[in-house]
């Protein structure tokens, strides 16, 4: 008599399988979930005739074999698929090992259960859309202003423009000017030393900055310098950083490029300081230096640290450890992130807490509940792993010879 474990025994009392799928509607203030019974059957699941009459003798041993383990799964297995095609079958027969089957019938049930919820959710929202669309109806049909098609209708502004969005973010970079606000000068001394790789993702970064600085309120004056040969200048520009072949260029004030330092660009009397994350000194409190030089690096080789030295400036490093609990990963920001940090601090008069807070992504932060967390998920870990070997112990001792 084949002996059978605690789960198996289980697995027949019952001719079908009865799954449970959870599909998630949400609206736009809170989201409920959605359980739907579903039988599965195991004769629904076997492939066609045609399929096992095209199988040679080798692999009609390997299919017979797969069947039986196949059915223990539909009546053990916690993610079953509700349907399995040809090809599907096909699959399972070219896998090497038994969890290779169990890992990809479960990658079935999963997708399956994904596309449901994808056409749970679609249902809804056109559902909503639809009755929002009959109550305008009925206030247009009543007199009223009625919004949809053949309907009233909203338009955007036709005075908005590319040339008036650049004067608006050019006027705010000249108030800023005005105000004193720190200029922050991006030094490209290294950028014709990396590769193309890293320059392209260098000026993408690049072109994030521009754009959120534009984007504030109260942006902050950026300048390149060191800049590189006018050659190799012109093509980073046109492929990375773009803005400075769009239309309307002259609307706005973009960047200047220099191929000067930064001492003989601002000068000598300029209070002026270097980030870089190996400095000694701790940048804190509000921004009171007139110049902020950042070294345009993906910083592997403590490039800035170099550039700060060479150019006898005095280097700081972010006060992250004072601020934040970093869980993994480097402490480094990308260039969008820093510029977001230094525009913040500015503005709140010193508040780094909250802008290094801002800025960070929550991949690196330490939340208070992550020991807790992190059993949890050991938990459902360890049970979904004994489940697993209960499962495929119960399938060996079920189909061996």
């Amino acid at each position: 008599m084949i002996p059978l474990t605690r789960l198996f025994a289980r697995a027949f009392l019952s001719p079908k399988r009865k799954t449970t799928t959870f599909l998630s509607s949400s609206s736009s203030c809170h989201s409920s979930s959605i359980a739907e019974d579903e039988e599965v059957s195991f004769e629904s699941l076997k492939p066609s005739r045609s399929f096992e009459k095209s199988l040679t003798k080798e692999l009609k041993d390997r299919y017979e074999k797969t069947l039986k383990e196949f059915e223990i799964f539909v009546y053990m297995g916690k993610y079953v698929p509700n349907k399995m095609s040809d090809d599907a079958w096909k699959q399972s027969l070219e896998c090497k090992s038994l969890n290779d089957r169990l890992s990809y019938w479960e990658y079935l049930a999963l997708t399956a259960r994904r596309e449901q919820r994808k056409t749970k959710v679609n249902s809804s929202k056109q559902a909503r859309y639809k009755e929002i669309l009959e109550e305008q109806q009925k206030r247009y049909d009543a007199g009223g202003m009625g919004y949809g098609p053949e309907m009233y209708q909203l338009i955007g502004n036709p005075l908005r423009n590319q040339k008036r969005v650049n004067n608006i973010e050019g006027s705010r970079v000249f108030s800023s000017m005005n105000a004193g606000a720190p200029r922050i000068a991006l030094d490209l001394q290294y950028m014709s030393e990396v590769n193309r790789r890293e320059s392209s993702e260098l000026g993408n970064q690049m072109q994030y900055c521009i754009s959120e600085n534009f984007a504030s309120n109260f942006p902050l004056v950026l300048d390149f310098v060191n800049s590189p040969s006018q050659e190799f200048l012109e093509q980073w520009l046109q492929k990375s950083v773009g803005y400075y072949t769009g239309n309307y260029v002259n609307q706005t004030i973009l960047p200047e490029f220099s191929t000067k330092g930064i001492k003989d660009f601002y000068g000598n009397s300029a209070n002026t300081i270097y980030i870089s994350p190996n400095a000694r000194d701790v940048l804190d409190g509000p921004l009171t230096a007139d110049v902020i030089g950042i070294c345009v690096t993906m910083g592997r080789k403590r490039e800035a640290l170099s550039a700060a030295r060479r150019s006898k400036i005095r280097a700081y490093r972010l006060p992250i450890h004072r601020y934040v609990k970093w869980k993994s990963g480097p402490q480094f920001l990308p260039f969008p992130n820093l510029l977001n940090v230094l525009r913040e601090v500015y503005t709140s008069g010193g508040d780094w807490s909250r802008a290094l807070h801002n800025n960070i992504s929550k991949r690196h932060l330490v939340d208070t509940n992550e020991d807790e967390q992190k059993k949890m998920q050991s938990l459902r870990r360890r049970t979904r792993e004994e489940e697993r070997r209960e499962l495929t112990e119960a399938i060996i001792s079920a189909t061996k010879d």
